[in-house]
């Protein structure tokens, strides 16, 4: 795959997830408020989106998956997004 399909397929994997789950800023604003309340210090929803970056970072120094590198780019737009306060629906 070329750079430009990694982000057709994040493209692809952030509208399905919208589909799913609703905008991810509600899921990584919930995941925040426990983050924050874990590590008594307040966590932004966009730091969750790159948190998600990481761990998908970790993952691929165990593997050469597809799957992890489309979900490291989807996570970096949805933090860019969300910390830009660019919030469009996805679906």
């Amino acid at each position: 795959m070329n750079a430009g399909d990694f982000l057709t397929e994040a493209k692809a994997t952030i509208q399905d997830r919208g589909l799913q789950y609703g905008h991810p800023s509600d899921n990584m604003s919930r995941t925040a408020c426990l983050l924050s309340a874990y590590l008594e210090m307040p966590i932004h929803d966009y730091q969750v989106a790159g948190i998600m970056v990481l761990v998908k970072l970790a993952r691929s120094m165990e593997t050469g998956s597809v799957d992890t590198y489309i979900d490291m780019a989807a996570y970096a737009g949805i933090m860019g997004q969300l910390h830009t306060e660019e919030n469009e629906l996805y679906v």
